[in-house]
């Protein structure tokens, strides 16, 4: 195991109970987590909240930081802020906006099937091309209970919205999710202009692994977004996906190997990422 994977955090893994199937439940996930030395990481789920699996999981654990959080999903009521406000009571730390059933998402993933009906999910925006006035409601409850604020699956555009109206609300740490994955992409003049009002980028080994974004390309826009700007997780759970310890090596040594330091390296997977969830 690379020595630079002591001390890492992974803020995005998705494991069993799920409604589809995963590499590994929770306990697997921690007892390897903890075997290889990383320090903390983060349960999701699409479709139900993981706060308080999560504090089940830090009583076992007490030498690691182990979150929670909830998606804005149908499943959870949608953009809803009575959801986000029990999450958070329970303990959930992440708050994630649509993913799996956001209206940009679906559309992209649907681009060649004229048929699709995908006007039953989700878009943070009214006709009127405005954020949603549920949405300010969600993130006043987040910035209430000191959430971090991640864009989830949602476009561009919303997301770009989505910071800009979380940093007017005062909430300290917000996310442009996987912004480098094809669906729910950030241009870097995009990226550039969230980092500017606060956000941190993340990218995800996932959509390297899947070869959806070359390494090279993950390290163009680290380079030029700034690497003090930017956090790593690994996005894995798939059964066809490795675990995420092996993951997170992966995905460091892909980096290393087209010239990203490892004192950057060290800074995405453990500076940052301590300070989203402290």
């Amino acid at each position: 195991m690379n020595d630079i994977l002591q001390g890492a955090y992974d803020l995005h893994i998705h494991t069993a109970p799920d409604v589809v199937p995963r590499k590994c439940d929770d306990l697997e996930l921690a007892q390897r987590m903890s075997a290889s030395g990383m320090k903390g990481f983060a349960i999701k789920c699409h479709f139900a909240e993981t706060g308080a699996r999560a504090i089940l999981l830090q009583k076992q654990f007490p030498n690691m930081k182990i979150v929670g959080g909830i998606a804005l999903n149908r499943s959870v009521g949608g953009i809803n802020p009575y959801a986000v406000e029990r999450a958070a009571q329970i303990g959930a730390k992440m708050l994630w906006f649509p993913t799996m059933d956001a209206f940009s998402y679906q559309k992209y993933h649907h681009m060649n099937d004229a048929k699709a009906d995908i006007t039953e999910f989700l878009s943070l925006f009214n006709c009127y091309g405005k954020l949603k006035e549920e949405v300010y409601d969600v993130l006043d409850v987040a910035a209430k209970y000191k959430l971090v604020v991640a864009t989830g699956h949602v476009g561009a555009n919303e997301g770009i919205a989505v910071v800009q109206a979380a940093r007017q609300k005062g909430i300290e740490h917000v996310v442009l999710t996987h912004a480098d994955n094809p669906a729910d992409s950030y241009n870097i003049e995009q990226q550039l202009q969230c980092v500017r009002m606060g956000a941190l980028v993340e990218h995800s080994y996932f959509t390297t692994l899947k070869n959806r974004t070359p390494i090279e390309e993950i390290k163009r826009q680290i380079d030029v977004v700034g690497f003090e700007n930017v956090f790593l997780t690994t996005d894995v759970g798939q059964p066809d996906s490795p675990y995420a310890d092996v993951a997170m090596q992966e995905y460091i040594e892909q980096l290393e190997s087209v010239g990203v330091m490892d004192s950057a390296i060290e800074y995405m997977i453990k500076d940052n990422p301590e300070m989203l969830i402290s």
